[in-house]
């Protein structure tokens, strides 16, 4: 094989591999026959395809402070999606306290959402057809 298309080859293997990475299956990464809660301070919320993801700063038993990653579904889904529910990104507002459950992650510190509890004491429950409980909401 020549250089230039061993040098192609490769090209192709991590750009492929780099795509996988990128999305992926929301039970490889979390258990959906769990369930985990927390409460803290929103300080980050990240609005992007194929994931969007919120963190949250939770003050633990021992008094320290640790960041949770919050994933969610894409950015075009929760836009179209969340309006129906009746919420919109602007509702998730950095700095203000906020309450999430969802499914527990396989890595520490992190959730895939599932509800939540806003400081304005606005609730929003996410219908997923992950969730047999659920009324079925085709995103």
């Amino acid at each position: 094989m020549t250089s230039l298309p061993k040098i192609a080859a490769i090209t192709l293997l991590l750009g492929a591999s780099l795509l996988a990475r990128a999305h992926h299956s929301v039970p490889v990464n979390f258990d959906t026959s769990g369930s985990n809660t927390i409460t803290g301070t929103l300080v980050a919320a990240k609005w992007v395809n194929p994931h969007s993801q919120l963190q949250v700063e939770v003050t633990n038993a021992d008094g320290e402070k640790q960041v949770w990653l919050i994933e969610m579904n894409a950015k075009n889904t929760i836009n179209r999606i969340g309006k129906t529910m009746g919420f919109t990104f602007d509702d998730f507002v950095v700095g203000e306290t906020i309450t999430v459950q969802g499914w527990p992650g396989r890595n520490d510190r992190s959730i895939y959402f599932r509800s939540c509890i806003l400081a304005s004491g606005q609730e929003i429950v996410w219908q997923s057809r992950l969730d047999p409980n659920l009324s079925k909401i085709d995103n």
